[in-house]
C-alpha cells in the first residue's frame, strides 16, 4: 500500500512539474514548442522514480521532504535549461529555502547540528569558489549556476563533505568530457553556450542516491 501510494504522489507532483516547466518554456522563448503530452509522460515516470528513490534513500520525514524538495526543483530545472539554456532564479530560491527549513528541523530534532554546520560550510564554500571562476570565466558559467550551487551544496554538505565534493567534481568531469565529445564529432565549440545544469543534477543525484558506492575523502 504505501509502495502504491509513493508511485502515487510521485506521479502526481511529475505531472505538476511538467506543466510547470511547460509554462516556463513558454515564458522564457514562445519560439520553442513540445508537446504537453511528453511533458507530462516524462514528469510522471521522473516523479515516480525519484519518490521511490528519497523514501528508499531516507526514512525521517523531514528528510524525505527536503530532497523531494530538491529532485523536483532539479528535475524542472534540468528541463528548462536543456531546451532555453536558462536556470530559473525563483525555482533555486525556493528549493534553497525548502532544504534549509527542513534540514533545519532535522537537526534540530536529532540534535545533530554537526550536519547543518557541514551545509552551510558547503555552500558557502562552492558558492565563492563558483564565482571567482564565473569572474574568471565569464562565458564558462551563467549567474544561474552560481546560484544553483550553493543550494546543491547546502543539500550534499548536509550529508558529508565527501558528497558536497564529490558532487562538484562529478558534475565538471562529467561536463567536461561531454563537452569534449562534442567538440571532437564537430556538433560543439569552446565559444558555444552549454547548458550546465543538468550536469550539476547528475552529480548531485549519483552523490545522494549512490554516494555509499563512492570513495571517502573524509571519515564524517
Amino acid at each position: 500500500m504505501i509502495f502504491v501510494l509513493t508511485i502515487f504522489v510521485g506521479a502526481l507532483i511529475g505531472a505538476l512539474i511538467g506543466v510547470i516547466a511547460e509554462k516556463l518554456i513558454s515564458e522564457i522563448n514562445s519560439q520553442i514548442i513540445v508537446s504537453r503530452i511528453k511533458f507530462l509522460v516524462t514528469g510522471v515516470a521522473l516523479g515516480a522514480l525519484f519518490a521511490l528513490f528519497v523514501c528508499q534513500r531516507f526514512v525521517s520525514w523531514d528528510l524525505r521532504i527536503a530532497y523531494s524538495a530538491l529532485c523536483a526543483g532539479l528535475i524542472l530545472q534540468t528541463t528548462v535549461d536543456v531546451l532555453t539554456h536558462r536556470l530559473v532564479r525563483s525555482i533555486t530560491h525556493l528549493t534553497g529555502m525548502v532544504g534549509f527549513i527542513f534540514l533545519a528541523i532535522n537537526a534540530i530534532r536529532v540534535e545533530e547540528n554537526s550536519q547543518l554546520i557541514s551545509a552551510v560550510i558547503c555552500a558557502t564554500t562552492s558558492w565563492c569558489l563558483f564565482f571567482v571562476i564565473s569572474k574568471v570565466a565569464p562565458t564558462g558559467l551563467g549567474k544561474g549556476d552560481v546560484r544553483l550551487v550553493p543550494v546543491l551544496g547546502l543539500y550534499l554538505g548536509f550529508l558529508g563533505y565527501n558528497e558536497a565534493i564529490l558532487g562538484i567534481f562529478i558534475a565538471c568531469s562529467s561536463a567536461g568530457l561531454v563537452g569534449v565529445v562534442l567538440i571532437a564529432v564537430g556538433r560543439g565549440s569552446l565559444k558555444r553556450r552549454f547548458a550546465f545544469g543538468p550536469y550539476l543534477a547528475f552529480g548531485t543525484f549519483i552523490c545522494i542516491f549512490a554516494g555509499d558506492a563512492l570513495p571517502r575523502l573524509f571519515l564524517n
